[in-house]
Order: C-alpha cells, then structure tokens, then sequence
C-alpha cells in the first residue's frame, strides 16, 4: 500500500535519476564542446535494431517524465490550492505553451533554411549564431529543449483544466 501511495514519485524519481545520469554522461564524454548543446547530440544509440536515439532525446523522454510524474504526485496538494492560484498557473502555462510554440516555428524554419541554402544534409551539424556569435548553439539540442519546454507546458494546461474541470464538476454536484 505505500508503494502505491509514493508510485508516481518512485516513477519520477527513476525517470530523473536517468535523465541526470544521461546529462552527466554526455557531459563527461564530450567535455569541451565547441558550440552549446554539441555533447547531447555527437552520440547514438541504437537500444532496438534500426532505432537511434540522441542523448538529447532520451534526456528529453526522461525529463518530460520526471515532470509528469512529479506533477501526478502533488495532484492532490495543487487541487486544494486557491482557484486564483490554479488560474495564474494556466495563463503562465499556456504563455510558455504558446512562446515555446514559436520558437518550434523559428528553430525549424531556421533549420530548413540553413539546410536549403548551405546544402547540408545533416541538421546535427547547423547551429544558430543568433545573437552572438561566440555563443552559437546546436539547432538540434535547441530544438529538443524547446518541444520539451513546449511538451511540458502542455501538460500543465491539460493537467489544470482537468483540475478545474474536476473542482467545477464537484461544485455543481453540491448544488
């Protein structure tokens, strides 16, 4: 019975626990790298026959869910919080929603630019210099961080309309 009252945080923790250890990893093999991001994708993996994974996707997988998991172990102490409070919460989730939506749009119309323009045909090697050229980041690290910031968001407006959805539910029964 305590297994199951601490099941979704023994899952998030498991999920963090790899999602660190992942990081470290690629951070210990690729410890210079020459544009931001560059460690988490150099490598791949191929845990099933003809299926690769970056280091970034597995971290991206491990992190989303660590989040979820942690958020479905607190369900109840965020129910009980002040409506107020749960609206503040949407509208900033669905702010990083929608600011997380286009900077999908501008990394992967940055992508299809550079790569139709340079003629490269591997997207793990194009970077974005913008703004500053001495800090250019991986297009595809950047990409991978920004769906899981996108991802995660998401969730969190799911996750709060399914909590008001329940309270308004409940508040109708009473009556």
């Amino acid at each position: 019975m305590v297994l199951f009252k601490f099941r979704w945080l023994l899952m998030a923790s498991i999920s963090g626990i790899i999602a660190l250890a992942l990081a470290l990893y690629s951070i210990r093999l690729h410890p210079s790298p020459t544009v931001y991001g560059e460690q988490f994708i150099l490598n791949e993996w191929a845990p099933i026959p003809f299926i690769q994974f970056k280091p970034i996707t597995l971290i991206f997988v491990f992190v989303f869910l660590f989040y979820t998991f942690l958020v479905q172990h607190f369900e109840n102490k965020i129910a009980k919080l002040n409506r107020d409070i749960h609206l503040f919460l949407f509208i900033v989730a669905f702010l990083m929603t929608v600011g997380s939506l286009y900077e999908l749009f501008f990394n992967f119309t940055l992508w299809a630019a550079l790569m139709s323009t340079t003629g490269v045909s591997n997207p793990d090697i194009l970077v974005n210099k913008f703004p500053n050229p001495e800090t250019a980041v991986s297009l595809v690290y950047a990409s991978k961080l920004v769906i899981l910031i996108f991802a995660m968001s998401s969730y969190s407006v799911f996750f709060l309309h399914r909590l008001d959805m329940a309270r308004h539910f409940r508040s109708n029964r009473a009556h």
